[in-house]
């Protein structure tokens, strides 16, 4: 999903891109009773390698957590699926820019 400056990654994570060319992470929530969607802020970023090491982190700790993620092959696996999302993320965001 993409809203010009914003691209939702693994339906949980969303990148926003300021016009300073920094980058928001924040999380995909959604009110329980209103069904609106909103994006809290987990942190700011000015570098994409830092903001692409933290949510695959995110992502991967989370699937431990919710054992989808039960051996290192798959913390492999998911790691680098969720480093895809995030390149494809970031050069959509980027191409918007221009």
């Amino acid at each position: 999903m993409t809203d010009n400056n914003r691209v939702v990654i693994n339906d949980c994570y969303a990148v926003i891109k300021l016009n300073d060319g920094d980058f928001i992470l924040a999380d995909v929530k959604k009110d329980k009773e209103s069904h609106q969607v909103y994006y809290p802020t987990v942190a700011v970023y000015s570098n994409e390698l830092r903001l692409t090491a933290d949510i695959v982190n995110l992502c991967v700790k989370r699937g431990v957590f919710l054992r989808t993620i039960t051996c290192i092959r798959e913390v492999m696996s998911e790691s680098h699926r969720i480093a895809e999302l995030c390149q494809q993320a970031l050069n959509q965001l980027n191409k918007t820019e221009r």
